[in-house]
């Protein structure tokens, strides 16, 4: 008969709840994994900031004047403040800090960060 369903039976269940197991425990697997990592040092932090600031301006101005470049990383540190990049210290793995160190331009760094 059409439209006719047959009852789940225990295995469906079981199967069902095995799945949905797996998914909660990748995802919240992946989440202690990433608290429990290692974090950046403030030094890390600093120079991700400065290359950012420097990959931000080479991609709006080719060949950028050293002291250009100097002025814009200056107003960066001064905008983090006394306590410097707190959320990249907080936030971010030592694994993602050095990817964005290691990128070709702003796009990739970027990436890099979640």
């Amino acid at each position: 008969m059409p439209g006719v369903t047959r009852p789940a039976t225990r295995a469906d269940v079981l199967a069902t709840l095995a799945i949905v197991l797996l998914v909660v425990g990748v995802v919240a697997g992946r989440a202690a994994l990433r608290r429990l990592s290692a974090r950046p040092s403030p030094e890390a932090c600093a120079a991700l900031l400065d290359r950012y600031v420097e990959l931000v301006l080479r991609a709006a101005t080719p060949e950028p004047a050293a002291s250009q470049v100097a002025e814009r990383k200056a107003l960066a540190r001064e905008a983090a403040g006394e306590r410097g990049f707190v959320r990249c210290e907080a936030d971010l793995t030592q694994a993602e800090v050095a990817c964005a160190l290691e990128a070709s331009n702003a796009d990739d760094l970027e990436r890099c960060l979640p």
